[in-house]
């Protein structure tokens, strides 16, 4: 009995692993497409160099999830509060603006950061 139930767990995660693939692939395009409609390409890249604000090549090493997450969601309160943030600020002298970005958005976004970062890495060992 204990074998089956074994080999029945085997299937369904062989069944669902191209499906969870999927899924991330979908979030990450999703966040690629939240970039360029949110209109961050107009200050920032991703590996092009510094434009009005920083280049987010490796972001995704350079701060923890939380706090691009904060970030994301409210650059205004995180100019005045957040160290790092403050030092953006005398670096760039250009605040991020507030997109508004929904829990979703900033899932997406992630997502896409950490892909285009994963990718530069996976690019370093080839």
């Amino acid at each position: 009995m204990k074998a089956w139930i074994n080999v029945i767990a085997v299937v369904v995660l062989l069944t669902l692993l191209p499906f969870g693939t999927s899924l991330s692939e979908e979030l990450h395009q999703k966040g690629q497409q939240v970039f360029q409609s949110k209109g961050c390409v107009a200050c920032h890249t991703i590996g092009g160099g510094r434009l009005v604000g920083p280049d987010l090549k490796g972001v995704t090493q350079r701060r923890v999830e939380e706090w691009l997450r904060k970030w994301l969601k409210d650059p205004d309160t995180m100019i005045q509060t957040d160290p790092i943030a403050k030092e953006m600020l005398k670096e760039y002298l250009v605040p991020m603006p507030n997109q508004g970005l929904t829990e979703e958005d900033i899932d997406a976004l992630i997502s896409y950061f950490k892909h285009e970062d994963n990718k530069q890495i996976n690019n370093k060992e080839e």
